[in-house]
């Protein structure tokens, strides 16, 4: 009976020293985090035509240890002078006149991924897989064309032309690597390629800086 009440004083006395473990135990479990990304790079439109800038904001929460998504604002515009020889639609075998334009690209887009950690969000170096698509609006000009209106017969010399709301899909590659003590600051790049509904295509490399929170 003497041991059985040595176990029990023994016990209580454990008891408080215990507790805070369990509590800390508790607190370091992983909690579902998201962070915060300013983007900037540079895009380049169509085939290469010539490249333009594209700088998004992005808010990044993780669901589990494997998915995440990401929601961005993105901007992107650029230009570039060309020259081209037209000729008058009226003028049969006329002779041609070379011309400057200037080939421009301008957009705002909404942009929704969902990214696939393969070797998990909780490692100092993340790579994710990113996959989704975009809305937004658009305003590119490109190189000088004869349009013929069907109804009227009448030849037109004019710049190529697309404007309007546009959707799209998108594919990407994400390289972050955690900076500090506490790995809260965020640093990387981003590879994605996108291509819209008037068959705009951008290919993009950009630097990233990030916050967790």
């Amino acid at each position: 009976m003497k041991h059985l009440y040595q176990r029990i004083l023994f016990s209580a006395l454990l008891a408080p020293l215990a507790l805070p473990v369990l509590a800390q135990s508790a607190t370091e479990a992983p909690a579902t985090r998201a962070s915060w990304h300013l983007g900037v790079g540079s895009a380049g439109v169509g085939t290469g035509d010539y490249m333009a800038l594209k700088a998004h904001l992005e808010y990044a929460p993780l669901l589990g240890r494997h998915l995440g998504t990401g929601t961005r604002l993105a901007f992107i515009g650029g230009s570039r002078e060309s020259y081209s020889t037209v000729f008058n639609p009226d003028v049969v075998a006329g002779i041609g006149v070379t011309v400057p334009y200037a080939m421009s690209y301008e957009a705002v887009n909404l942009e929704q991924e969902v990214y696939v950690y393969p070797f998990g969000n909780d490692k100092q170096v993340l790579f994710a897989l990113g996959g989704g698509g975009y809305v937004g609006y658009s305003n590119r000009y490109g190189a000088p064309a004869t349009r013929l209106d069907f109804t009227t017969g009448v030849k037109t010399l004019t710049l190529d032309h697309e404007q309007g709301l546009h959707a799209g899909y998108m594919f990407s590659l994400n390289l972050d690597v955690a900076l500090g003590a506490s790995r809260n600051w965020l640093a990387g790049g981003k590879a994605s390629f996108q291509n819209d509904t008037f068959g705009n295509s951008l290919a993009t490399l950009q630097l990233k800086v990030g916050r967790r929170f």
